[in-house]
């Protein structure tokens, strides 16, 4: 027979493994301050095994165990966003009564909403969930997706975090959506799957990261790649010599390029790797704002499924500002009203990018436009 009392009991085991497995978070600078606010002074020279030990055989109540937890959680790392359409337009009203019915079914979640403007409505679902790799203190955590709906002519655009999770609760709404109107709702998402070549797909990446309005391309500092016939070969790895060796060539090239203005095509080492198979799936780059205030802004975009090139996502990483003459030296995070605007831009030209790739009379790649030299 299970004892209740014993229900939400920390053992000295799961504090050790709780320290232990924190490296980054809970230091050695910290376990000495937690062993000093109990009177325990250690030398500096302790190894990290002996303090983590000396904590864990401590007597710990509710609010430490939860103040170990807290201190080892990583901040949130710039969550990347994705964004559907629904061809149909949806009013507050009706969003408030769909998420009413998606709240009276999720009887584990939180679930709020409202109104953020005339054509914005808020949803945000706080949930949890397990990870059984981690050490058992940390295995549920605790998640929120917001889920913002944005009216637009005869349709709404919806922008959520790229996960599954938020993913599932779409569909869930769609069909709640379907179910209420009685219609058929088109989901409409970015995605290659129509365009299965190699030098098309490359292109929607360069000319994405070379058409954002008034923040011309200052460097590409990443990218990720794949091979085409990886798809047809169970045995392949996709993070083997082979596929490193073509990021840095590819990086190399789409650098050169960038820089100098040059027709991806004409680089032989381009031609090289699209013989080869490879493809860009990702990429992160920085882009320099020719209008005040001259921001640095680095982006990330990429495909989560990546050989398929489906489920784009993409994240504003953060802002180099201009002040007394030079730039910050680290990223900061862009501020929410800024954000959202970087995030629609990036959206917005993703698709224009991809309706020109489809259109039947774009018969020849696209150059990318050199970035012009902005003094601040």
């Amino acid at each position: 027979m299970n004892n209740s009392d014993q229900l939400y009991f920390a053992t000295n085991k799961e504090v050790h493994d709780l320290l232990f497995s924190a490296k980054q978070r809970i230091t050695e600078g910290v376990l000495h301050d937690l062993l000093r606010d109990r009177g325990i002074f250690c030398s500096p020279q302790e190894t990290r095994e002996v303090l983590v030990e000396s904590i864990s055989m401590l007597s710990h109540d509710y609010k430490d165990i939860c103040g170990l937890i807290e201190a080892r959680e990583h901040g949130r790392r710039g969550e990347k966003t994705a964004s559907v359409r629904l061809n149909v337009a949806l009013d507050a009203e009706e969003l408030k009564a769909v998420v009413a019915a998606y709240q009276a079914d999720a009887s584990t979640e939180k679930v709020n909403s409202f109104k953020k403007s005339e054509n914005e409505f808020v949803m945000n679902v706080e949930y949890s969930e397990y990870d059984y790799s981690k050490t058992k203190l940390v295995q549920r955590q605790v998640r929120d997706a917001s889920i913002n709906f944005i009216q637009k002519d005869g349709w709404t655009e919806i922008r959520i975090p790229a996960t599954e999770k938020a993913r599932s609760i779409i569909d869930k709404l769609t069909n709640e959506i379907e179910a209420k109107k009685k219609i058929q709702i088109k989901v409409d998402e970015i995605e290659l799957s129509s365009l299965p070549a190699a030098e098309d797909r490359t292109m929607f990446f360069t000319k994405l990261i070379s058409s954002l309005p008034s923040f011309p391309l200052d460097n590409v500092s990443r990218l990720r790649v794949a091979h085409a016939d990886a798809q047809h070969e169970d045995a392949v790895d996709l993070e083997d010599e082979g596929d490193a060796d073509a990021e840095q060539k590819m990086l190399s090239v789409v650098r050169n390029v960038a820089l100098a203005g040059d027709n991806l095509v004409a680089s032989p080492m381009y031609q090289e790797l699209k013989a080869a198979g490879f493809f860009i799936t990702s990429i992160t780059w920085r882009a320099k704002q020719n209008t005040s205030p001259y921001a640095i802004v680095e982006f990330d975009a990429g495909f989560e499924d990546r050989l398929a090139a489906r489920k784009f996502r993409y994240s504003v990483r953060g802002v180099l500002r201009f002040n007394s003459g030079k730039y910050t030296k680290n990223l900061r995070p862009a501020e929410d009203g800024e954000k959202a605007d970087l995030l629609a831009m990036v959206e917005t030209t993703a698709r224009k990018v991809l309706a020109a790739l489809l259109a039947p009379e774009v018969a020849a790649p696209l150059p990318i436009v050199p970035p012009e030299e902005v003094e601040p």
